[in-house]
């Protein structure tokens, strides 16, 4: 097991160790610095931080928001989705970004 394993690993125990704390509110998420830097960008951190603050009923609001395409917003979107971020919920005919975790753990590499 490597350095970042044995960390996860850690966390991970801390958390469950700890009910408290609420772990189902929780995500830790294990990535190399090349793929942090992928998923995490400063525009894709940007949506996070905006859906987090203003909690936008629907894609396209968030885009307002933001001041970027609904295309391009609706793609980093799905892309932060599959990395498990956030959900897009289907809210009739409009999806809904949404973060369910309270706190995000990424540990880092050197």
């Amino acid at each position: 097991m490597n350095r970042i394993d044995r960390m996860v690993s850690r966390m991970i125990d801390f958390a469950l160790e700890r009910p408290g704390l609420a772990p189902s509110r929780i995500l830790i998420v294990s990535l190399s610095k090349r793929t942090l830097e992928k998923v995490l960008t400063p525009s894709r951190m940007d949506l996070i931080r905006m859906i987090r603050e203003k909690r936008p009923k629907s894609v396209g609001e968030l885009a307002k928001l933001v001041k970027r395409p609904v295309e391009s917003v609706s793609r980093d979107l799905r892309f932060l989705e599959s990395y498990g971020l956030l959900s897009l919920v289907q809210v009739g005919k409009i999806k809904k970004p949404e973060i369910e975790k309270d706190v995000l753990m990424i540990p880092l590499t050197a």
